[in-house]
């Protein structure tokens, strides 16, 4: 490596590749989490758990 770049300056373009991933995976990971809740805070797996629910109620009195 050039002995005219400072230690730190070699240190930050070393890790900023890696720090620039993780960042981008922790802002991606919590868009996904956002985007699989509905707008009154319920998961996607409770959604569809009502929705079987009440799918069952109706065969149930259908019968």
């Amino acid at each position: 490596m050039n002995d005219d770049v400072p230690w730190y300056v070699s240190l930050i373009i070393a890790w900023l590749p890696l720090i620039m991933f993780v960042f981008a995976v922790a802002w991606s990971t919590r868009r996904i989490q956002r985007s699989l809740t509905a707008g009154d805070g319920r998961s996607l797996a409770q959604i569809v758990g009502d929705l079987a629910d009440e799918m069952k109620r109706a065969n149930d009195r259908r019968l």
